[in-house]
């Protein structure tokens, strides 16, 4: 039988990448040599699900078929919120969608993926880097990279497309996208989100660059390829700088859908963008205003608070800069050397916070005992600061969970009303 060609496979994405996975399953190894995947494989679809290894009361496991995979599966602890259980879940098949790109020429599928598998394998040996303690120096052009694949995954996340799939949107935003639309001749406000994704991988930086600055001078009366909204959130993504944080010891970081650009800030002008790259390290893109402190004049203020920022040092191309430099001084082989900040536990904990009270449906952890720390502070938190936590759920079923778990492990005492 000949194949029919309209017909094309299910293919699995993810929206927060594979490799990055893996480090919160309990047999990741920095020795692993395959520590890259592209986020999304079309191989995946063939593969037989792994059965999810429930766990009764957070701990008892039940019994079921043996998993398939081997030892090259990574398995991750999953609490799915909708059924209130603690699950073991295998990386490829967790935090990601089927059909990404539904209705989408496959052409053009497979040729973003390819692009989007390559800015990927850039930013991760930059990631192992951070992972391995090893130095942490990047010239100008990867920056760029790095910044414009955390980016690319922010707006590729599941809120950023569900916003464009069931059309929410403020009236002003709304009649702005429509009228876009207009301009380009697309008849589905759905086709827009994909359009200005294909847009942003597929052109330089630089020239992303200069179309917002363009944005910037005329705001929602630019033109161009790409949605102004868009395109005002990837240049102000682009123009942050970076830092590296890492978690005290004994405290860890937590994944959730949104944790991968997820911020903190105002809505005009977010402060803090986290992009979760393993239990102890976040990567954090910092809003300027936040480092000149002009911010201070301002209404609105950052939620934390110490020392947790630094810029890099720089080593330039051409020497000690002028002390008014144009751009031509600057050089692509200018290199920029970070250090990991160890912030303090209760950042950790308030960062953990954000992705509680903006979670859908899951939550990932690695260590139970840091997890129960960050609900009880979430708890208090969410009482003393309501106007930070706008959904505040309750977890109460998840602390019991996890306190059975740890009193299996070692003696502690027992989750008391509140």
């Amino acid at each position: 039988m000949v194949p029919d060609p309209t017909q094309r496979k299910d293919e699995y994405h993810h929206y927060i990448p594979r490799f990055i996975l893996r480090t919160f399953a309990d047999n990741f190894s920095l020795k692993t040599p395959n520590y890259f995947a592209r986020t999304s494989d079309v191989a995946l679809a063939d593969a037989i699900p792994q059965d999810w290894e429930l766990r009764d009361n957070g701990g008892r496991k039940k019994k079921g078929k043996k998993k398939k995979g081997g030892k090259g599966g990574h398995d991750i602890k999953v609490y799915q919120v909708e059924g209130q259980i603690i699950a073991l879940s295998d990386v490829a098949r967790s935090y990601g969608n089927y059909d990404m790109y539904r209705d989408i020429a496959e052409d053009d599928c497979m040729m973003f993926e390819d692009l989007l598998s390559k800015m990927e394998s850039t930013s991760s040996t930059f990631i192992r880097k951070i992972w391995a303690g090893e130095d942490l120096s990047l010239t100008r052009v990867q920056l760029t990279e790095l910044k414009k694949f955390l980016a690319i995954m922010t707006y590729r996340s599941e809120n950023r497309r569900n916003q464009y799939y069931e059309n929410k949107f403020n009236p002003k935003t709304r009649t702005s996208i429509y009228n876009h639309m207009r301009r380009k001749n697309i008849t589905k406000i759905q086709d827009v989100w994909f359009d200005n994704l294909k847009w942003l991988i597929k052109t330089p930086t630089e020239e992303i660059m200069k179309e917002f600055k363009k944005a910037v001078s005329s705001m929602m009366e630019y033109k161009g390829s790409i949605h102004v909204t868009e395109l005002l959130d990837f240049g102000g993504t682009c123009t942050n700088y970076m830092c590296i944080w890492q978690a005290e010891e004994g405290t860890e970081f937590i994944l959730s859908e949104g944790c991968f650009g997820a911020w903190e800030g105002d809505m005009r002008d977010p402060f803090h963008t986290f992009y979760v790259v393993s239990p102890r390290y976040c990567i954090v893109l910092v809003n300027r205003l936040e480092k000149w402190r002009p911010a201070r004049y301002l209404s609105f203020r950052s939620w934390f608070e110490g020392n947790i920022h630094a810029f890099p040092e720089t080593v330039y191309k051409k020497g000690l800069p002028p002390s008014t430099p144009d751009m031509d001084f600057f050089s692509p082989e200018d290199v920029f050397k970070y250090q990991r900040i160890v912030i303090p536990k209760e950042d950790v904990y308030f960062v953990n916070s954000i992705f509680l009270d903006a979670r859908k449906t899951c939550l990932t952890y690695n260590s139970s005992v840091s997890l129960y720390k960050t609900l009880r502070y979430y708890d208090k938190m969410k009482t003393i600061r309501p106007d930070l936590f706008n959904n505040r759920h309750d977890y109460s079923v998840l602390r019991r969970k996890l306190v059975a778990d740890m009193n299996r492990t070692y003696p502690y005492p027992e989750e008391t009303p509140q």
